[in-house]
């Protein structure tokens, strides 16, 4: 309205005028109330990289070399050298910017910034800058992490006592027989071999469940290596050959010859892969077909183990994950927990995909190095 009111501006009376300015003035009155009235700091930037307008919260909140930051470049007046780096990079190079927080510390505040780069008619005319407090949110955030970790370790506590239970009560009633049989005049030791040999088989077990438990809740120490992800599932089959037969099982292997090697702790990721197909292994009772497939895309590897076995409900897909969380009568429930925190610890995601009656899918992606991630002749 304004931009055609300007074309015929010569031929207004000057009531007419009157009446534009007080309009122009009305709008710009509305639209510093609503910038102000803004709980995020905005900034708006000019063509040429120079502050045009901004409200009241982004003078209280954003760092400035000076009191009026108007007309001056934008990265000039923040005094912060990692805001102004980011927004500097972002504008010249003709981009926005996601939200990204910057610690204040001499302000005790975390500052939340973004970068919009603003258009028309396919031209950037100029971008804008938002800023957010995010301090109490973060606090809050991390008290709430805290809280999950300790109910998360609560969790974990009862189920290690929950499993220890069972073998310290076999090895208990195996200790009293024992104590039984010595005190007869004649010992057999074919029985006593026997009981003995289930102290052990406990013992053993005890230490697998106090190993995992704290595999689970203490940092990692990895030792990663550049390695042939191909070349470590394929010894995994091969390793498996026996038992994926004896439970009519057939193993289809699809690998990406031209994938880059991995770096990686091949003890780790080994014991991933193995708590997988085992997974898929119990979830086809009754035989059928196993996939495992690796592909290189966007500068990460992904591995693909896919089951035609009974699915897992889609309740549930979203604790899988979770220590001590199973379906089954057997097992610790922290094979697929040690699953996702040797995949986190590696840098990748994984992904779970499944239907009751269809199978289940785990995909895992890896990120590759940048200086490996092309081979000769190969594109992943």
């Amino acid at each position: 309205m304004f931009r055609r009111a300007l074309k015929s501006l010569d031929r207004f009376h000057p009531d007419g005028l009157r009446t534009l300015v007080q309009e122009l003035t009305d709008y710009n009155a509305q639209l510093e109330m609503v910038l102000s009235s803004l709980p995020g700091g905005v900034v708006v930037i000019d063509h040429d990289n120079r502050v045009l307008l901004f409200n009241n919260p982004a003078m209280r909140l954003l760092p400035l070399t000076v009191r009026n930051p108007a007309g001056k470049l934008i990265w000039q007046v923040i005094d912060s050298k990692d805001i102004s780096r980011y927004v500097k990079e972002a504008i010249e190079e003709n981009r926005g910017a996601v939200m990204r927080d910057f610690p204040l510390p001499a302000r005790g505040r975390i500052l939340s910034c973004g970068v919009l780069t603003l258009t028309e008619q396919g031209y950037i005319k100029g971008s804008m800058l938002y800023v957010e407090d995010v301090s109490q949110k973060r606090a809050e955030q991390e008290r709430m992490k805290r809280m999950e970790g300790l109910a998360s370790l609560t969790t974990m506590s009862a189920g290690v006592a929950h499993e220890i239970k069972n073998p310290l009560a076999s090895m208990s009633i195996h200790v009293q027989l024992l104590k039984r049989r010595f005190n007869r005049d004649f010992v057999n030791p074919e029985d006593v071999c026997g009981t003995l040999n289930i102290l052990e088989e406990e013992i053993t077990r005890l230490n697998s469940i106090v190993s995992d438990y704290l595999f689970t809740v203490r940092p990692t120490s990895l030792s990663p290596v550049p390695a042939d992800i191909n070349a470590l599932l394929a010894e995994l089959v091969q390793f498996l050959h026996y038992e994926l037969d004896k439970a009519n099982i057939q193993v289809r292997q699809n690998f990406s010859k031209t994938i880059a090697p991995l770096c990686m702790d091949e003890g780790a990721m080994k014991q991933v892969f193995l708590n997988l197909v085992k997974n898929a292994m119990a979830a086809m009772p009754n035989g059928g077909e196993l996939e495992i497939d690796t592909q290189g895309r966007n500068g990460e590897i992904c591995i693909t183990i896919t089951d035609t076995g009974d699915g897992i409900p889609e309740d549930i897909q979203g604790k899988i994950f979770e220590p001590y969380f199973t379906t089954r009568d057997s097992g610790s429930g922290l094979g697929l927990s040690v699953v996702y925190k040797v995949v986190k610890e590696h840098g990748g995601d994984i992904q779970v995909d499944s239907a009751i009656g269809r199978g289940t899918k785990f995909c895992i992606c890896l990120p590759v190095p940048c200086k490996q991630r092309l081979l000769p002749g190969g594109n992943s």
